[in-house]
């Protein structure tokens, strides 16, 4: 209970330090930040029902989470805390489209939400972890979404624009069902992401 409570009070402060120093050209960004400050500054209940579970990208996850810059050592360490009690899944929507490469080095985790170690209705913090060379192709969900890149550098699409590369400590939004893609390029990937306003649908492929 005591490392999901210090990783929720990390998530809080990262994100108010986010709150304090972005322009914010999208009001549905701040708008989510917002959310996720309120709702990280709760008292959480800790699911009594929340399972363990691993996907085959974990064979990363150790070396993701040493790769983690200093700056966000707060997060790291709760992290490494943590790693044994996660319940990592995959997108049941993406099963018989997407490749078996890419469920073998794909997963996400829910650690605050409706379903999280955390309980919260409203909002969904958690984890993405990609393996060394995959491709994650193009899919939408209503949801507004915050990706923080905390290891490895990679590339991301927004709609049918050229691949951006993101690196360590980049932030990226997606409104409402903009599609997105991502690959990564010779390392692991870990980002911690969050989803706010209609969190219960998952994304869908395009």
């Amino acid at each position: 209970m005591q490392n999901a409570l210090l990783f929720k009070s990390y998530v809080n402060i990262f994100y108010k330090g986010l709150k304090e120093t972005d322009n914010f050209q999208n009001s549905n960004y701040s708008w989510h930040l917002d959310k996720l400050i309120s709702s990280t500054s709760q008292d959480l209940e800790l699911n009594l029902n929340y399972k363990r579970n691993n996907q085959p990208v974990c064979r990363f996850l150790d070396i993701a989470i040493q790769n983690v810059p200093a700056s966000q050592s707060n997060i790291s360490s709760s992290l490494e805390n943590l790693k044994n009690k996660l319940n990592w899944q995959v997108n049941d929507n993406y099963k018989n489209i997407f490749s078996n490469d890419f469920f073998e080095n794909e997963s996400f985790v829910e650690i605050i939400g409706p379903t999280g170690l955390l309980i919260c209705p409203n909002i969904r913090i958690g984890l993405l972890l990609l393996g060394k060379n995959v491709f994650y192709p193009s899919h939408k969900h209503e949801a507004l979404e915050l990706y923080n890149i905390l290891s490895g550098t990679s590339m991301w699409q927004l709609f049918d624009n050229d691949f951006e590369k993101q690196n360590p400590l980049d932030n990226i939004f997606h409104d409402e069902w903009v599609p997105h893609a991502m690959k990564t390029i010779g390392e692991p990937v870990l980002a911690l992401f969050s989803w706010s306003g209609m969190i219960n649908k998952e994304a869908i492929p395009i």
